[in-house]
């Protein structure tokens, strides 16, 4: 079915017409420009807070391509839009891996090395450099001095390229330029314009006071990450490549400290024209870029590669690896310098036999959900046939050749897993609930399968961190989410950084709220001659006075209450009518040293 259609009409066809719903594949198309200088800004109203929406966003007609002739070892689910616009299904078979397994029914799996993990010395470094360290001063080891400085540096070149040689930025302006986004994520507003506003029930003092709506304005209108005079044009990621590079050293500056990672694409909301935006139908975000990530098993981003479809190589035929499954893989774990200290697990996207071969080659440990038509003609009984026996039931082959075990499980679905490190002794018990006893029961589930579902959801988690507290403020640039999705990115790997130090469990709320007032507050200037403007906050609570703010010495003085209202000095808890016009708290003079000193 090809038709022109607009765009209320293509997702009313997706979600309502029943021929779409039923098969298993489904394209949408549309051309989009070619992304350069000249594009870099798109028209939309970056005022308004949100992610966008679908319907107004997107303009033009699309065409939607719907059958039911799909390769299930196909890549094409991962295929950017734009590409499908001049594409056609080839008729030709994809290469095959020469594989000559030995398969051993219920075979006894015999590994002749096993992953030693190394990882609690790395964690003992991390807690005996970072122990004590705030908030502001974990994420400044991501956002340090060579990192702000690039952009600072990127920033400038792209206003002098624009002629707006009066434009200028420091460190101090971008790090509060960067706290009043971390705020926004948690604290949203319908515009962004309202964090300005002096009506009572719209503004928020502290974004006035950090710095004016204008220069905000001024700064997300120049602020670059690249110099546009030296893009490679055959990148199409080219204006994000050298900070990307450079903020995948900052995660890994402390190795890879776990000893169970997961590989997992992660999704970044984009409603705008790219032609590396992608549409996956039935993930909670279904328009936007995707990124490659390597997580640790509890939600530490280690390194993340942005997809930008087919390479050159690809293209001219001299890529290393044959399935874009084993090339992410392999390019993810090129940051492991010794593969027997870890454990990897991923799903069945990029799972096969001929990545397992490739694994044991570079000596990884691997555990991953598969296809059944990726298993070198593996003897397990059909699918069909182990889903209509016993939940639970179970059967599983031995590959010697490889070292290489498969189980097939029936549970809610029939799952089928690969690894060539774990083993199906000892059996669980897994709870589910069964609809004929209207009860839940325990059914039997091979390890292997127990220890997937435990440390597979890395990507997940870090993922959900992110979207609890995305930042909400909107720019005109195509490459906008993308940067945004990388300052949240670096502050949920600080938050865990900060609680494995400080071996506590704050919240991700509570962690960015210490973070983004720091951030606002960052150096603050030195107090003018003007009488400041007094804001009664209220009580304030625990986590409203960070000690990056605290101690700092810079812009600290005391002052009369405008009310001359009495309450007590957070030092000697007698009441006066003092405080810090910086930090708000009341404060006796005689104290106010003492209160400001490490």
């Amino acid at each position: 079915m090809k038709q022109p259609l607009t765009t209320k009409e293509m997702m009313a066809i997706i979600e309502e017409d029943p021929d779409i719903q039923n098969t298993n594949d489904i394209d949408i198309i549309y051309i989009p420009p070619e992304v350069d200088e000249v594009t870099d800004e798109e028209d939309i109203d970056d005022n308004v807070i949100g992610e966008g929406s679908l319907h107004n966003e997107i303009a033009g007609t699309f065409e939607i391509c719907a059958t039911n002739l799909v390769d299930s070892d196909s890549d094409d689910d991962n295929t950017p839009l734009a590409e499908f616009a001049n594409k056609r299904r080839k008729s030709e078979s994809k290469k095959k891996f020469n594989a000559n397994p030995n398969w051993q029914i219920n075979g006894t799996p015999t590994y002749s090395s096993t992953p030693v993990s190394t990882n609690n010395t790395l964690l003992n470094i991390i807690k005996a450099e970072q122990e004590g360290k705030t908030p502001l001063e974990i994420f400044s080891l991501y956002f340090d001095t060579e990192f702000i400085g690039e952009i600072i540096r990127y920033t400038k070149s792209y206003a002098d390229q624009k002629n707006r040689h009066l434009f200028d930025i420091d460190e101090i302006d971008l790090k509060r330029f960067i706290g009043i986004c971390i705020l926004s994520g948690y604290h949203t507003l319908p515009q962004s314009d309202m964090y300005w506003s002096k009506d009572e029930d719209k503004g928020v003092p502290i974004v006035r006071e950090t710095m004016s709506r204008n220069k905000f304005r001024i700064i997300k209108q120049n602020i670059h990450l690249s110099n546009n005079s030296e893009l490679d044009k055959t990148d199409k990621f080219a204006k994000l490549t050298p900070i990307f590079k450079l903020i995948n050293q900052k995660f890994m500056q402390f190795g890879v400290f776990e000893h169970n990672l997961s590989i997992d694409e992660e999704m970044v909301p984009y409603f705008g024209r790219h032609s590396c935006k992608m549409f996956i139908r039935g993930k909670p975000v279904r328009f936007g870029f995707k990124l490659w990530c390597l997580c640790s098993y509890n939600g530490y981003l280690f390194k993340f590669i942005p997809y930008s479809g087919k390479s050159k190589c690809e293209k001219e035929g001299t890529m290393l690896y044959d399935s874009l499954g084993t090339r992410v893989v392999m390019e993810l774990l090129s940051v492991i310098d010794n593969p027997q200290e870890y454990r990897i697990f991923f799903d069945n996207f990029f799972s096969s036999y001929a990545l397992f071969s490739t694994l044991k080659e570079q000596g990884f440990f691997a555990t991953g959900t598969i296809r059944e038509n990726r298993i070198a003609k593996c003897p397990l009984q059909a699918t069909k046939i182990i889903g209509k026996q016993a939940r639970g039931t179970y059967e599983f082959v031995y590959d010697s050749v490889l070292q290489t075990l498969v189980v097939r499980w029936n549970d809610n679905s029939v799952v089928t897993v690969i690894t060539n490190t774990c083993t199906v002794l000892p059996i669980v018990s897994a709870k589910r609930y069964n609809r004929k006893e209207h009860k839940e029961v325990m059914i039997p589930q091979p390890n292997l399968v127990a220890e997937y579902n435990k440390f597979m959801g890395g990507v997940d988690l870090h993922d959900n961190g992110i979207a609890n507290y995305r930042i909400k403020i909107r720019g005109k640039k195509w490459w906008w989410p993308l940067f945004i999705n990388m300052i949240d990115s670096t502050v949920v790997n600080s938050w865990k950084i900060y609680n494995i130090a400080n071996e506590t469990k704050i919240s991700q709320i509570e962690f960015r709220s210490m973070l983004a007032t720091s951030l606002m507050k960052y150096e603050a200037a030195q107090p003018s001659n003007k009488e400041p403007i007094f804001v009664n906050h209220g009580r304030l609570s625990r986590i409203s006075l960070p000690i990056d703010v605290r101690f700092d010495n810079i812009g600290h003085f005391i002052n009369k209450h405008e009310t001359s209202a009495r309450k007590k000095c957070r030092v000697c808890n007698n009441n006066t009518i003092y405080l810090c016009m910086k930090c708000k708290v009341h404060i006796h003079p005689e104290c106010f040293y003492v209160f400001h000193v490490k």
